[in-house]
Order: C-alpha cells, then structure tokens, then sequence
C-alpha cells in the first residue's frame, strides 16, 4: 500500500488536523449527536480513503443510511461494515458482514481484517475505521477482552496509518471503565450538548484549537 504524508481532516468540524495513526476516542451523551460527530469524522476525504464501522446498536443498512445522510458516499468497493447486532445479515451487495452478537470479540476481530484487507485490495490507500458505540460490547463481556480487543484493533490502525473514531456515553459505564478502555486511544473528543448547542474539545492532542468549540449538527 502507498503511504500518504498528510494526516487526516475533519471537513466542516472545528478540529485540527491529526496525524496518520491516530485513534481517538469520542465520549458524549447518546442523545447530543455523538453517532452524527463519529460519522462526519468518518466522512473520506478523497476518493483514495476507505471507511469501515464496527456497530452494535444498528444494523448494517441502518449505519450505512446515517452515513449517506451526513455526506457519506457509499461506495463498496471502499465502505464496508461489521455488523454485530443479533438482526445483522450479511450482504455482499453492500459489503456488510455480520457477527451476531457483540460478545463475539474474536469473530468481530476476524471479519474487521478481513473487510480492511479488502478495502485496500480495492484500492484505498488508507482507511477511516468508526465503532458505535462501545457501551454494547462492555455489557456482553468484561472489560479485560473489551480492552484487549481495543488495543489490536488500535494497534491495526495505527500500524496502516489509519484512523479509529470510537464513540461512547460516559453515562452508560462505570468510570472505571470508561478510564480503562481510554488507554487505548492517543486523545479524546469531549462531546457536550446543553440548551439545544453542542460543542466538542480536544483533549491529550497536541495542535488543537483551545477549549470548548461549537459544532453545528
């Protein structure tokens, strides 16, 4: 695969640029647009990006449809998806794979390298890879595999010069373990929502605007 020295933007979202490799996690309420920001930050920035989700709350179909409402281009030869919700069916038309359930972490794993490898069999040169939302994966398991399966997954991505977007509510698990599983991920994007206004802020990223920004959704 070719590498590209630029890292990777997030059009029309008051962040910085951050370098190829990066893995953030985003933490916010469920219902203040958390799913929209994750998508908007997998939207590819060239015909060159593939983008990959992992979800467990919807199915296949479902993400793929909030991807397009956003801007997404769904193209399958460069999108696909995990599909680990106990309703997902595969779908070869649209490049979904399914799971079963979000307590298969090795099955999960599996059909993740093989959809990435595919997405750069198909040509792209990199790849956006999305996982919404965390929280399913914690109440079907502990966190002990949940971490270790962040941690290859993290560790795939960065080794290909990807992006991994993870979202949560911080409100759905115990601090505890929102603390364990973010040491999996080089920063995290702060989502807040109050009185019908959002806004994000960066945290353990160098180079990023200072403070709370707006963001429109």
């Amino acid at each position: 695969m070719s590498v590209q020295r630029n890292g990777y933007s997030f059009e029309g979202l008051p962040l910085s640029e951050v370098p190829n490799g990066t893995n953030l996690l985003v933490t916010g309420p469920a219902l203040g647009g958390i799913r929209t920001l994750l998508l908007r930050m997998l939207l590819r920035g060239n015909r060159r990006e593939g983008a990959l989700f992992i979800t467990a709350d919807t199915d296949g179909p479902t993400a793929l449809s909030e991807y397009a409402a956003v801007g997404g281009e769904h193209d399958p030869m460069r999108v696909g998806v995990v599909d680990c919700t106990e309703t997902g069916v595969d779908d070869a038309e649209h490049n979904v794979h399914a799971v079963g359930s979000p307590n298969d972490l090795t099955g999960i794993g599996i059909e993740f390298s093989s959809l990435y490898e595919s997405l750069y069999a198909n040509g792209a040169e990199r790849v956006r890879t999305g996982v919404y939302t965390l929280a399913p994966f914690v109440v079907y398991s502990s966190v002990k595999p949940v971490y270790r399966f962040l941690h290859t997954l993290t560790g795939r991505i960065r080794t290909a010069d990807g992006l991994g977007v993870c979202a949560i509510d911080p409100d759905a698990v115990e601090t505890e373990t929102l603390t364990s599983l973010a040491q999996a991920f080089d920063g995290r994007v702060v989502l807040r929502s109050e009185n019908g206004e959002a806004a994000i802020r960066v945290e353990g990223l160098a180079d990023q605007p200072d403070g709370w920004q707006r963001v429109e959704f």
